[in-house]
């Protein structure tokens, strides 16, 4: 559990970068700070591990006010990935993944036998931690990175636009293996993007930042469905409608078939989203069937959708999609 209490930070020129922000990430949880430049998401980020130290309010992580714990330790109990990855070219990806195992007094047999499951886990071959980080590829580069942050099995991450340099499909592919990989761990992740899709995308909670102030912090499906105000509706897009469609899955929207219904031509899967879905609609009569292990499910018909999807964004919903 992290907890923030009006936390402040002001910098010697009285310029105030965050205000009075409190905000809680519930163990496993990932929260993503997002918005515009200058708007203190990656000062709030760093203040967690104390690279900034907080001018007024409170950090507590487990129970723990953080100016409790030695700096040097609280980093080395915390995870964190940045843009630039910070991997060190002179040391091989095994040295690099082993960094604060090492720190930590790691014996070589338990720190070898962490490298090799962080490199199964980022699907990057074994034979990789011989390798320099220069051999690599960007986003081969970016895994690493998140590898080291995981290698002292870290109960929190910090991540600072980790994907952000990398080109779009580079990018959407790391975070879908990301994704995977953060379900198998019991990670409590705080994320910075810029990206107001890749925020929705990643986090479990979505925190909208404004001039150092937090102007909401709800679910991406709450966020979408009821911006608090002008800003958070501005900023979240005029496609909200369909960034609302592309987080709920079809299962969500599916009625039962009754056993005179026949497979359609074009059918959907349980997990794709609304959004493939109206897609699918555009080529085919509705309802559509959908289809699970080869047996159907149940169906789903534009009825079926503005039922899940909130009042105020179903005036968006093409009717027929036309």
């Amino acid at each position: 559990m992290i907890e923030l209490s009006n936390v402040r930070k002001v910098y010697g020129d009285s310029t105030e970068a965050v205000s009075n922000v409190s905000l809680e990430v519930s163990q496993g949880e990932t929260a993503t700070l997002v918005g515009p430049s200058g708007c203190g998401k990656t000062t709030l980020l760093t203040m967690l591990n104390r690279l900034t130290e907080l001018t007024d309010g409170e950090i507590i992580i487990d129970g723990t006010p953080i100016s409790d714990h030695d700096k040097i330790e609280l980093r080395r109990n915390i995870g964190y990935v940045i843009q630039e990855i910070g991997l060190f070219n002179h040391m091989t990806v095994g040295d690099n993944i082993g960094i604060v195992p090492d720190l930590r007094g790691w014996d070589e047999e338990r720190k070898k036998e962490r490298i090799g499951e962080l490199l199964d886990l980022i699907q990057l071959p074994l034979d990789t931690k011989e390798r320099y980080p220069e051999s690599l590829s960007g986003g081969q580069q970016q895994r690493v990175g998140v590898a080291r942050a995981l290698a002292a099995e870290p109960d929190i991450m910090l991540m600072d636009e980790p994907f952000g340099a990398l080109d779009p499909i580079t990018r959407e592919e790391l975070q879908d293996e990301f994704l995977e990989i953060q379900e198998g761990l019991d990670v409590t992740i705080v994320f910075v993007s810029h990206d107001i899709n890749e925020a929705l995308k990643m986090g479990d909670k979505v925190a909208v930042l404004n001039d150092g102030e937090l102007v909401q912090y709800d679910s991406p499906r709450d966020l979408l469905a009821n911006p608090r105000n002008a800003f958070v509706e501005d900023f979240v897009g005029e496609d909200r409608l369909l960034k609302q469609l592309s987080l709920i899955p079809v299962r969500e929207a599916t009625t039962s078939p009754s056993e005179l219904d026949e497979r359609t031509s074009t059918v959907l899967h349980p997990d794709d989203t609304l959004k493939s879905a109206v897609q699918s609609f555009y080529h085919a009569t509705e309802p559509l069937s959908v289809v699970e292990n080869g047996q159907v499910v149940g169906s789903l018909s534009e009825r079926d959708i503005r039922s899940v999807v909130s009042d105020s964004a179903e005036e968006g919903l093409p009717n027929k999609y036309a």
